[in-house]
């Protein structure tokens, strides 16, 4: 009768050991940069739904508001300090993301709604060393993410 176990077969479990962490492993991987990518692609497309909601905003009251990129690049707020409509909505972003914006200081949002500079928001992830940027034009006011074909335009 056997007592132990020989080397082939602690060899053999081993290895189906090494194969199941390493698929668990790949898993988690996969998992993580799939959340971490919707993160982004979400924050993204929250920061574009604050610009147009501040355009909107402003046309509807006739009033002008203010677009702030924060200096420690973890917020965006939109802001109107008019004693009609005040309002502060603020976008706070996740740990591993930053936004930055190539506007110097705030940018104004005018009475009909229009962003008076054109410039770029970007939007990045630490985690995945990835950017989305969102183009902001002024002349037929779209903002567009990667230059893709879509965007938003207020009539």
């Amino acid at each position: 009768m056997k007592k132990g176990y020989t080397l082939i077969e602690v060899i053999i479990v081993l290895s189906i050991m090494l194969i199941f962490s390493s698929l668990a492993s790949l898993g988690y991987n996969f998992y993580k940069n799939s959340v971490e990518k919707i993160k982004l692609e979400s924050t993204t497309l929250e920061v574009r739904d604050l610009l147009s909601f501040s355009k909107a905003y402003c046309r509807k009251n006739e009033i002008t508001g203010n677009i702030l990129v924060a200096s420690d690049r973890k917020s965006i707020t939109f802001t109107v300090e008019n004693r009609k409509a005040p309002i502060k909505k603020i976008i706070n972003l996740e740990n591993d993301l930053e936004i930055g914006s190539n506007f110097k200081g705030d940018n104004k949002v005018s009475e009909e709604g229009f962003i008076t500079k054109a410039g770029t928001i970007k939007i990045t992830s630490g985690y995945l060393n990835k950017s989305l940027e969102l183009k902001v034009s002024v002349g037929n006011d779209i903002i567009r993410v990667n230059d893709k074909n879509e965007g938003d335009i207020i009539d």
